[in-house]
């Protein structure tokens, strides 16, 4: 029985036990309390099942109080202003940030998701990318995010809790949003997704200073942010321009990060972007350069194999280790400042 009572129940993060979600288990029959009322979940827990032992399974209804004892446990039972006033408390949001298209933010955002990961953080990462939206492709995060209770639990991949855009469109269809409608669907990624377990937030911005930067720095009391560059003068010149916006809002710049340095093509390094913009970068915003990261093969095939955690095995990891062990030595120059008055 410790086994059955062990299985986590998808999306929720809390095993059947928990949640008090296994009602009865007669030799093999059981009874679940069905949370979701969604046919994959179910799916996914008979086949856990299915690995355990042979059992009928039956789905209950949950009841009303069922319901809410699991919104208490899982944070689901927090009400907007609460969430609001306290979302930065017991984790740190790192928003990814560049000034222009191209230069690899979203799989950055993905690779110390992962990095994150392996040194022993929760990690949540938010597609801000309204238009581009592309990290649950890179990860190969295809199950969708589960509503509960009017709230959402994020879609998982491995240990990393995702949410974008991509979950809630038709594949190909467009977005065409503006301003009221990208500020509301931002405030419902932050506040009604479930992201109480994170210890780091990481928000894959859009490139540029647009309305969803402008949002973020309205929703947050405070975040950190990371400028990703290439070696190009005219991606450092755009990307300072997202560094100075940092500074103007509520937000700290934690460093800034080179990508596609250099090729090392046999016993050869080839730039075939220049040198040093990554350097220069950071000297005029005058924050560290947390690391450059060459153009390399083995993270492209991961990316179109839809499975970056493949990179994990590679010796590139190694650099996007040290680069997320330098972010998590750093200490942000600011703090929020709570004015709750108690």
């Amino acid at each position: 029985m410790m086994e059955i009572e062990n299985i986590v129940y998808p999306g929720f993060n809390k095993s059947l036990a928990e949640l008090n979600a296994v009602k009865k288990n007669k030799k093999n029959s059981i009874e679940i309390i069905d949370f979701t009322e969604i046919e994959w979940v179910r799916d996914v827990l008979r086949h856990r099942f299915d690995e355990v032992g042979k059992y009928e399974i039956k789905f209950l209804k949950a009841t009303e109080d069922e319901i809410t004892q699991v919104s208490k446990l899982v944070g689901a039972d927090k009400n907007g202003d609460e969430l609001k006033n306290n979302f930065h408390k017991n984790k740190r949001i790192i928003g990814i940030t560049s000034g222009k298209g191209g230069v690899g933010k979203s799989t950055i955002t993905s690779l110390l998701g992962i990095a994150f990961d392996e040194l022993g953080k929760k990690v949540g990462i938010l597609d801000s990318d309204i238009w581009g939206f592309s990290i649950p492709k890179i990860l190969g995060a295809k199950f969708p995010p589960i509503p509960f209770n009017e709230r959402i639990f994020p879609s998982k991949i491995n240990n990393l809790s995702v949410i974008s855009m991509e979950y809630f469109v038709k594949q190909d269809e467009a977005v065409i949003w503006r301003g009221p409608m990208l500020h509301k669907a931002i405030e419902q990624f932050l506040f009604e997704v479930l992201w109480q377990d994170v210890d780091i937030l990481l928000i894959d911005m859009p490139p540029g200073t647009g309305d969803v930067s402008i949002s973020l720095s309205q929703f947050l009391k405070y975040f950190e942010n990371i400028v990703v560059t290439t070696p190009q003068s005219n991606a450092t010149i755009v990307a300072e321009r997202s560094g100075i916006m940092s500074k103007k809002v509520n937000a700290s710049i934690i460093g800034v990060i080179e990508n596609m340095s250099y090729m090392q093509v046999n016993d050869s390094t080839i730039f075939p972007f220049g040198k040093d913009g990554g350097g220069n970068l950071s000297k005029k915003l005058d924050v560290p350069l947390l690391g450059s990261i060459p153009l390399n093969e083995d993270i492209t095939i991961a990316s179109e194999r839809n499975n970056l955690f493949e990179v994990r095995d590679k010796e590139i990891f190694g650099t996007i280790k040290e680069i997320a062990n330098a972010i998590i030595q750093h200490q942000p120059k600011k703090k929020p400042i709570d004015l709750t008055i108690k």
